[in-house]
């Protein structure tokens, strides 16, 4: 069947205009490869392939079923042979696009040109990874709490202002200058095509800094929070520039300036006055602990698609309307996360990769001709805006005392470029066609910075080793009745009543008291800023829905139950799972504790059946090992819960917490010995320190060996001789299985095991034990006690001393 009509449409490029001849509407379906393959005389094809060009560039659906499945199939053989360099996905999505362009496959691939650049199928493409982009940009807005930029601090404020404003001055004097200086004969369409790429060039994404620093497992640090504030202030301050220049550009046209305008605040006042109080009513109407309805969701869309709508009439970008009313959705759960899992892996993963290579395939490196009047303007206004936008965010961070290694890293992060840019630099083609030597610089320009920035910020980074320990922080260096410091890590729910119980055990009293921090760990989801709060200095909740009220209530209660023995400051820390540690070990280090505490990622039920196994908190609990700046216990729950501080005040005496020491020797259970006393200080708690020995009249043959019979002796001469509810017993153990026994003969009779780490410390009384190992990050002993075949019903913890370097 014919079309119903055939029309002539005016192709326009960016240097010269075409007409072409396409049909309307355009043909859908394909009737395949090898039927029909009668070819035209005209295809470039030879008569022997049964490929027609003209049949399947008429075919929209093949045509974008092709361009996709290129695309993603070039992308990801790009990442997977350049991700060990260090390369940024994006940088091979860009890539990707400059392979499949005009430049490569389409000079010596012959008809390929008339089939991925026919005019119907660019609309197709450009009309999906448009509404692509524009989602991307809405579920941006939703990640941003534009609340940092009323809390951001001068230091973050002149930075992002700073990386904004500096390169876009100086690259528009620069233009402006081009007379007296550089002699560039340009026209005025030409002047105000590199000034937009300027505009373009200057701006600083918040979501191409977020991910970033998401690859460079940042995000959590100093400098990626000073990062990301800066963005976002530079971020904000782009948007209302463009808008700015956007409504003065309608100057003239129909409606002008002041209907825009007027249309443009009030979009904003009805955003703000009416989607974000309906954003928090759906918030109200939803269950706690529950996803939000999808008929809210699908409502939620619709307003995107109509906000793109709004824009696109009262001639603004059309990402305006969807990132403003992105910005209205509160972050975090339950709405922002809803969205995000979503919409996010259709945008992200598909719509928005192919944003990329298709707006770069339309770029041909060989159109850069330096004897032409654009290349030498472009190339130098690139490089001005992108020295003077490092230099506009070097300055202000030295300003402001930063240290200069860290004010340069500053700098750079904030000149990396992204998908945010290209669609930037794309969306100016749209207001006036570039010529193409102007845009293909700038496209190869964002490539090499991305690139570029990317290689130096991992080479240079150093953030594994800001942790290392100078100063002794561990438990056996403390002075007796001395202050403890602690930093008690908590996931869920579960891990409240394990740590308190484990922290009344401790026996803090007014003359040696625990200094408590309290860490709640939360998995960051619809937001892309981590957050860290201290909860005595706020009094607002994190939302309607506190994530935090029950770590608060329980421990501000254990305050209480031991007033002017414990004090308690808790905290919680929003963040990807992979940067957790980050926020573990800084607070460590700024607080000075001795001891952190973390739960065990497997959880058991009363019958010894597995409940749960989290492996992403088992990778956090070995990075913390890794990079702690102090000693680290693993805190195993395997046992009923007792609750130790109604004990005490029950008239009984007879109620006793029974705790048993595994003592083998090395630093690890000098520092678990060490801890141990100061639960043997309560009458209450029976401690019992096992020896495990090769031989009764072993000699000292070492300095540890020395250390650690003087520690025993200590212990015995201070506790056992003293009162009667420490013990010691001394047994031989030549091998692994003799060990094995000994633990089977005590394993129900103590409420709570404390052993060593010990790792790579090789004895006889563990010969052969590590072959059957589970979990390496307990140690021999305690892999074995936490195994399923041991049927230990006792809590468990391993402590590992402080890594000094």
């Amino acid at each position: 069947m014919k079309s119903l009509e055939d029309l002539l449409a005016l192709n326009v490029t960016r240097d010269h205009q075409a007409l072409v001849c396409i049909s309307l509407p355009p043909n859908i379906h394909s009737s395949g490869y090898w039927r029909n393959s009668k070819v035209d005389d005209e295809s470039p094809f030879s008569a022997s392939r049964p490929l027609s060009v003209k049949k399947l560039s008429s075919a929209t659906l093949s045509v974008l079923e092709e361009q996709m499945a290129l695309a993603f199939f070039l992308t990801q053989f790009l990442h997977l042979a350049l991700r060990s360099f260090g390369i940024p996905i994006f940088v091979t999505q860009m890539l990707a696009g400059i392979i499949l362009g005009p430049g490569m496959l389409g000079s010596i691939w012959p008809g390929y040109e008339k089939v991925m650049y026919d005019i119907v199928s660019q609309d197709v493409m450009g009309t999906l990874t448009v509404l692509g982009y524009c989602m991307f940009l809405f579920l941006m807005g939703v990640k941003m709490d534009i609340g940092i930029v009323l809390r951001t601090g001068r230091k973050a404020l002149y930075t992002g202002a700073g990386s904004l404003l500096v390169p876009l001055c100086i690259g528009l004097f620069t233009l402006g200058t081009r007379g007296v200086f550089l002699k560039w004969e340009l026209e005025q369409n030409d002047l105000q095509a590199l000034a937009l790429a300027v505009v373009a060039n200057a701006q600083t994404s918040f979501t191409v800094i977020a991910c970033l620093l998401g690859d460079l497992k940042l995000l959590t640090s100093e400098l990626g929070r000073l990062a990301l504030s800066s963005s976002i202030v530079s971020d904000i301050l782009g948007l209302s520039l463009r808008t700015f220049t956007k409504l003065v550009m309608s100057t003239g046209k129909e409606g002008g300036f002041f209907r825009n305008t007027i249309a443009v605040l009030g979009y904003i006042l009805v955003v703000y006055f009416g989607a974000r109080p309906a954003m928090y009513w759906i918030i109200r109407q939803t269950p706690k602990g529950q996803p939000v309805h999808n008929g809210y969701l699908l409502i939620i869309l619709i307003g995107v698609l109509c906000s793109a709508l709004f824009s696109f009439y009262f001639n603004q970008y059309l990402f305006f309307g969807p990132f403003v009313l992105g910005l209205a959705v509160p972050e975090g759960p339950p709405l922002g996360s809803s969205l995000v899992k979503c919409y996010d892996f259709m945008v992200s993963d598909i719509l928005l990769p192919l944003f990329v290579t298709s707006n770069v395939w339309l770029m041909n490196p060989k159109d850069i001709k330096f004897k032409g009047k654009f290349a030498i303007p472009s190339l130098v206004l690139l490089i001005v805006s992108t020295l003077s936008k490092f230099g506009g965010s070097l300055l202000p961070a030295l300003y402001c005392d930063m240290p200069l290694m860290d004010a340069l890293g500053l700098a750079l992060i904030m000149c990396c470029k992204g998908v945010v840019d290209l669609g930037s630099l794309s969306t100016v083609t749209k207001d006036m066609p570039l010529n193409e030597e102007i845009y293909a610089i700038n496209v190869l320009g964002i490539l090499m910075i991305a690139c570029v920035v990317s290689l130096l910020l991992k080479h240079f980074n150093i953030s594994s080793k800001k942790y290392g320990g100078y100063e002794q922080r561990n438990v056996a260096c403390l002075k007796p009745n001395s202050e403890l410091r602690i930093l008690a890590c908590i996931h869920k729910q579960n891990n409240i009543s394990a740590v308190i119980n484990f922290l009344d055990a401790c026996s803090p009293t007014k003359e040696s008291p625990i200094s408590l921090y309290v860490l709640h760990l939360i998995e960051m989801f619809g937001q892309a800023a981590p957050i860290f709060i201290s909860h005595r200095m706020q009094t607002k909740t994190l939302s309607n829905c506190s994530y935090s009220e029950d770590m608060l209530l329980a421990f501000l209660q254990f305050e209480r139950d031991f007033s002017e023995a414990v004090t308690v400051q808790p905290f919680t820390a929003i963040s990807p799972t992979k940067s957790m540690h980050e926020d573990t070990c800084t607070l460590a280090l700024d607080r000075a504790t001795s001891l952190i505490i973390l739960p065990f990622h497997r959880h058991w039920t009363l019958d010894g059946s597995i409940k749960s196994d989290d492996r992403a908190i088992r990778s956090l609990n070995i990075s913390v090992l890794e990079r702690a700046p102090c000693s680290v216990g693993i805190l195993i729950n395997r046992g009923p819960l007792r609750q130790l501080a109604l004990e005490k005040n029950s008239s009984s005496e007879a109620v006793q917490y029974k705790v048993a020491l595994i003592f083998l020797g090395g630093e690890d259970d000098r520092e678990a010995l060490a801890l141990t006393l100061r639960m043997a200080a309560d009458p209450s708690i029976s401690l019992t320190v096992f020896y495990l020995t090769t031989s009764r009249d072993c000699e000292a043959t070492n300095w540890d060996r020395i250390v650690d019979l003087q520690s025993l002796r200590e212990y015995r001469e201070g506790f056992v001789h003293a009162c009667g509810s420490a013990f010691y017993v001394e047994k031989i153990a030549k091998n692994g299985p003799e060990t094995v026994a000994i633990l089977r003969s005590i394993l129900n009779e103590y409420d709570l095991f404390v052993v060593g780490r010990r790792k790579h410390w090789e004895s006889p009384q563990t010969s052969g034990l590590d072959e059957w190992s589970e979990f390496p990050e307990l140690g021999i002993i305690g892999d074995m006690l936490a195994s399923d075949d041991f049927w230990c019903r006792s809590s468990i913890f391993v402590v590992q001393q402080q890594q000094t370097t």
